[in-house]
């Protein structure tokens, strides 16, 4: 059996040598060389349900949009949350296919004085 060990982006089980992860498609070698970027908080709606997290913008990338429409299949949310008509359900990882996202909608958080905590832009629409 050949070494593994867990995808430093989406923390799926990969070879020691691997270059690129066969889940999230990233390039983990130059992407470890380079872990520079910055996290935006996101809400997420697929066909069904509604999630918030933390999705990554490496740093040659300069807007959300950049990473929806780049050539990996899926979207990774880190810290999420899913989001039900009672409660949150804290997930942490996840990893959404790109094929079933609604839309996406980049959350800004204002400062505590003003009367909304969060104000939300959407960004990008599936037809």
């Amino acid at each position: 059996m050949e070494p593994e060990k867990p995808c430093p982006f989406c923390g799926e089980t990969i070879r020691t040598e691997a270059i690129v992860c066969k889940h999230c498609r990233t390039n983990v070698v130059s992407a470890l060389q380079k872990k520079e970027g910055r996290f935006v908080k996101v809400r997420v709606k697929t066909r069904d349900k509604v999630y918030h997290g933390d999705l990554f913008i490496p740093h040659y990338f300069h807007r959300v949009s950049d990473v929806i429409n780049d050539e990996r299949p899926f979207l990774s949310l880190a810290n999420t949350s899913e989001q039900t008509k009672a409660s949150e359900i804290y997930i942490g990882f996840l990893a959404v296919n790109k094929a079933v996202i609604e839309w996406v909608r980049l959350l800004e958080e204002k400062p505590k004085s003003e009367k909304e905590d969060q104000v939300s832009y959407e960004i990008y629409t599936a037809s």
